[in-house]
């Protein structure tokens, strides 16, 4: 499959974004998965007065390290280490799981499994995006960790701190789902994520960055590919580029080394995920199949925590999102959905199995989470009127 005169529309694309009065640095690469297409492209600085972003600089993935998660997660599933029903109170110690999820005086954490943490279908509060209701005692800050950091700053964040936050300060959002139900409620939640990574270190003594270097990193040869805190060997390989909250500089390299969010390029992305797919990472086909095998979709945003979350018509499985634009919002020419994953700082991580092609990109913006959810289907359509 060629596509013929798709390299000029992907520059155009490119030239939009950073044409954004917000976008300060942005960097995009597709790739056919039979390896004869590929388009990189940058624009920006990496940093204020910086040089100009390579199409191979890192950057910081943000919510697309949920897929690492999740494939950490089912190896350790494929190995009998783990299970997916896996109770969370059996797997982390009390002072974690102590009242986690109690809604309507009913305290529910024992019914949390390890497949509602990969599902987003706990009903836990997200830490980090999620306010303090409005009832409670007087004087109580209710503002987002999020914009508490932006106005307090950058801090350590332990998993203790995630459980204290979400026991003292949020509320649930629904009980924990029946998975197998014909319909099953799911929120998108941060929390979830942490707590498989709580589970994983329980389970191997060891820091996440370790087990995940020896079941992923390593093996795959993501040498461009590191946890914030974790350089690898003579890593990191350059600087990342900076992040900004509309035309302000975010900085918070201790929090996001606490919570183990990702820096990587393009293509180990692309090469992560098509390991992913193809069998490089898991030992049984089955293993992606189960990932894949149930999509629940997220309702629509009913609060300001979830406008800033992947919501409706976005669908998720174990740890990995289907994005299918609506037929209303594309009737002349529809496109073909993708699964992947995003990330709130606007980076995007997506395949199409119809074309064969990885979308990969990023935009630096705290503010800019539902840019890939604008660009994807551009790009796809693209693709579509070059393919010959």
């Amino acid at each position: 499959m060629t596509f013929d005169g798709l390299e000029p529309k992907l520059e155009s694309f490119l030239d939009e974004v950073i044409a954004r009065r917000e976008i300060h640095s942005a960097t995009m690469t597709v790739a056919s998965g039979a390896g004869d297409f590929r388009w990189a492209g940058a624009r920006g600085e990496i940093s204020p007065g910086g040089p100009a972003t390579a199409p191979d600089t890192p950057w910081f993935t943000a919510s697309i390290t949920k897929l690492f998660i999740a494939a950490v997660v089912m190896r350790l599933v494929e190995d009998g280490e783990l299970t997916l029903e896996d109770r969370l109170v059996d797997r982390l110690p009390g002072a974690i799981t102590d009242r986690l999820h109690v809604m309507d005086g009913k305290n529910r954490t024992g019914s949390i499994t390890v497949e509602h943490l990969l599902a987003h279908a706990s009903g836990l509060p997200d830490f980090i995006e999620d306010h303090p209701p409005k009832r409670g005692p007087a004087g109580r800050d209710r503002r987002s960790l999020v914009d508490l950091l932006l106005h307090q700053g950058d801090r350590d964040w332990t998993l203790e701190d995630t459980a204290q936050r979400v026991r003292e300060s949020l509320t649930p959002h629904f009980p924990p789902q029946r998975l197998r139900d014909p319909r099953v409620r799911i929120r998108y939640s941060d929390t979830n994520y942490q707590l498989l990574i709580g589970i994983v270190e329980e389970r191997r003594d060891t820091s996440f960055a370790e087990v995940l270097e020896a079941l992923v990193l390593e093996p795959l040869e993501l040498n461009d590919t590191w946890i914030p805190g974790h350089p690898r060997g003579e890593r990191p390989p350059g600087e990342v580029p900076t992040l900004y909250a509309g035309r302000e500089v975010v900085e918070f390299p201790l929090f996001f080394a606490s919570i183990s969010d990702l820096n990587s390029t393009s293509d180990d992305l692309i090469r992560f995920f098509m390991a992913v797919e193809t069998g490089g990472l898991f030992r049984r086909p089955a293993t992606w199949e189960r990932m894949r095998a149930r999509w629940n979709r997220f309702s629509f945003p009913r609060d300001r925590a979830a406008i800033r979350q992947p919501s409706w018509p976005i669908e998720y499985g174990l740890g990995v999102m289907r994005f299918r634009p609506p037929r209303l919002f594309t009737p002349i020419r529809p496109v073909p959905g993708v699964i992947g994953h995003t990330g709130s700082t606007g980076s995007w991580l997506f395949h199409t199995r119809e074309l064969d092609l990885y979308l990969a990109g990023a935009v630096n913006q705290i503010t800019a989470g539902a840019v890939p959810f604008r660009m994807v289907p551009k790009i796809l359509r693209a693709a579509i009127a070059a393919r010959r």
